[in-house]
């Protein structure tokens, strides 16, 4: 793993290049401590001045003759290369018969030489997980390429005047051709999402290269061609197997790619936390290592209990004999989770991000390469929504006034937030009025369009925003229509494949980990796997009304009594409880002058409400609400509060940064 990043610039001088393109690397040095490199190039030897910047995190040949950028073998091709590429061996075993000679072990050579073979087309060839550029000095172009799943993030800025692109955003920033401005619908749809879908970002004109895209920007002319070179297939032929060989099938496929990616020159280790797919795969890994470290973050108080996976961890740990590491999450400081917005540049409502970061921090003291199972929660239908359409079908017999009484019957019963029952109960009787993608959006989402509407206030100058944002369920419906499953449930599936898994779950667990140098690796989303799991009938994945049980069957061995039929629980945060104890002081802090957490966070705190962007008066009745127990609005006002962190740190600049230096941001006036 590591950090790429790039600039094209038309009449720019070598000295104004290479200073732009050191400020761009310095902003990913997280990503790669173990090397940092830069390399111009100027005309006549290309049409216009480009320069690649890289830093190394080394996996795979460690030695310096895996430095980039790396050019192929006569100088005409230049490589910066984000991740890994796992069925390299067979491709450089096939390239060497071909007459190509390698000068280092490395998988980012295998990808230079393919490109020589096949040019562009040499992304169909890889299985693995990446981002990557190649200037080609012959063609005069330079090429952008992204993993099919999108595991590894790419971001780039196309105008007349320039191109660049980053591993993060604030590669982009950095430069000082970017004009920061708000993408007022990524705004808008991160308040129901809590994340932003892409292909946008947070900032008007930088957009991500989806996944399974590459893209072309010819030098000569500045046009750029995107093209799509993968995507998920419908097979008759798994759609008719039996539950049997679908099993088999499976463990043959999921074992392949488990030892595909135990592939290392350093230390691999498992995050496990006893659910179901981290304990697959670490049964798969412990087959193929004699031993591994596993690593799992857990929850002390009482009434975190909901939320505490010690007991499963641990059994599944000694059941498939491993070396365990359990990490107590410490008492948590609500400035040292703010501030993990400057790894995502993007306001990000997912607490989880912050476990994540705690559990990369201590993993990476014993291994630099994890393994989780990240994947088979939306492949095999792990999550309660699933179950949730299906009883919305089942109800809907059932006279729509008796529903709406229930739902009101349940707004008598105060939640403790102990569990999330009540939440998910409440959220369910939302969600059945209306079509599909609305229900879908309240029984997984967050703010609606009615919600929203209370939430934004116009201003002047706010370019876009009132009644000019497209419903945020139009990312679900575009995502649905790209699907050519047969089964209406798989669909559901690959929708959150396209949107919920690469937006949010690999969106933070790529920055987090990376921000302490620790490459995880996901071998659920090998493609091949996917492609078989989205096609395996729904009806063999919930059965009896039990989840994953395709999953459960053909792995039964390496799950103890206590983890075989556990309720799911997933990797989540109590942050209703946080919010009540730790986050609300925030907004205290917003309309109290001498409030300590200025000292920390800034005296602008709450600029967003306190400057008519966000609407106090909605924010009061979202935290009245969830301090009486009437509702659990735990997430919708931690996006609020990071929305405000966000502006203050990217929009405004009143809120320093404190992980990265931010002297190249161009800032809009507001």
């Amino acid at each position: 793993m590591c950090g790429i990043c790039g600039v094209v610039r038309g009449f720019l001088g070598a000295d104004r290049l290479q200073a732009t393109i050191e400020r761009m690397v310095q902003t990913l040095l997280h990503r790669g401590p173990d090397g940092r490199n830069t390399r111009s190039f100027l005309p006549p030897v290309i049409s216009r001045p480009v320069a690649l910047g890289h830093t190394r995190l080394a996996i795979i040949d460690v030695s310096e003759a895996g430095r980039q950028p790396m050019s192929n073998e006569d100088g005409t091709a230049w490589l910066i290369f984000n991740g890994e590429i796992y069925n390299f061996p067979e491709l450089r075993a096939r390239l060497e018969v071909q007459g190509h000679r390698f000068r280092s072990r490395t998988d980012s050579e295998v990808i230079l030489h393919l490109y020589d073979e096949l040019g562009p087309d040499c992304v169909r060839h890889l299985n693995g997980i990446f981002a990557f550029a190649i200037l080609d000095l012959k063609r005069d172009l330079l090429l952008l390429a992204r993993d099919p799943i999108g595991v590894k993030p790419l971001y780039y800025s196309a105008t007349a005047d320039h191109f660049l692109f980053g591993s993060e955003i604030k590669a982009i920033l950095a430069s000082s051709m970017y004009h920061a401005e708000v993408d007022w619908q990524a705004a808008h749809d991160y308040f129901t999402f809590l994340y932003v879908p892409g292909p946008r970002t947070m900032f008007q004109g930088i957009v991500q290269l989806p996944p399974a895209h590459r893209l072309v920007l010819n030098l000569a002319d500045n046009s750029l061609l995107l093209e799509r070179y993968w995507e998920v297939r419908r097979h008759e032929k798994i759609e008719n197997a039996s539950f049997t060989n679908l099993k088999a099938l499976v463990r043959e496929r999921l074992a392949a790619s488990v030892k595909g990616q135990l592939i290392s020159d350093v230390p691999v280790g498992v995050f496990l936390s006893g659910g179901i797919d981290s304990t697959i795969v670490t049964g798969l890994a412990r087959e193929g290592k004699g031993e591994l470290n596993t690593f799992t973050v857990t929850f002390e108080d009482k009434d975190f209990e909901f939320y505490n996976e010690r007991e499963k961890s641990l059994a599944v740990s000694r059941h498939l004999g491993t070396r365990h590491h359990e990490l107590p999450a410490p008492k948590i400081d609500p400035t040292e989770i703010l501030d993990l917005v400057e790894y995502l540049d993007q306001p990000f409502g997912n607490p989880t991000s912050y476990l994540m970061h705690l559990l990369s921090r201590v993993a990476r003291e014993h291994i630099t390469v994890a393994l989780c199972g990240v994947g088979g929660d939306e492949l095999y239908a792990g999550y309660p929504r699933y179950r949730a359409v299906r009883l919305a079908r089942q109800l809907g017999w059932v006279p729509r006034p008796c529903l709406r009484w229930g739902r009101k019957a349940l707004d008598l019963v105060r939640d403790s937030y102990r569990t999330m029952a009540l939440k998910r109960a409440r959220k369910f009787l939302d969600g059945l009025e209306g079509d599909f993608f609305s229900q879908y959006a309240k029984w997984t989402y967050f703010l609606d369009e009615e919600k929203k509407a209370q939430l934004w206030r116009e201003i002047p100058g706010g370019n876009g925003r009132g009644n000019h944002r497209a419903p945020s369920v139009d990312v679900l419906r575009r995502a649905m229509g790209r699907s050519v499953l047969a089964d209406p449930e798989n669909r559901i599936l690959h929708m959150d494949v396209q949107t919920f898994l690469v937006d949010n779950i690999l969106e933070y667990t790529d920055k987090m980990s990376m921000a302490v140098a620790l490459e995880v690796r996901v071998p659920m989303l090998d493609p091949e796997f996917v492609e078989l799991s989205l096609n395996v009938p729904f009806r063999f994945k919930m059965r009896r009304g039990g989840t994953k049980a395709l999953l459960r069957d053909a792995f039964d061995e390496f799950f103890p009594p206590v983890a075989r039929n556990a309720p799911k629980r997933g990797f989540n945060a109590p942050l209703a409880h946080w919010i009540l104890s730790v986050f609300d002081e925030y907004f205290e802090a917003s309309v109290r002058p001498l409030h300590p957490l200025k000292d920390r966070m800034g005296e602008d705190i709450g600029r967003t409400w306190c400057e008519g962007v966000l609407d106090w008066t909605f924010i009061q009745e979202l935290r009245a609400q969830h301090r009486q127990g009437r509702r659990d609005n735990s997430y919708e006002l931690f996006a609020v509060i990071l929305f405000d962190v966000w502006w203050r740190k990217y929009i405004t600049g009143t809120l320093p940064m404190v992980h990265w230096q931010a002297a190249g941001i161009q800032r809009c006036a507001f």
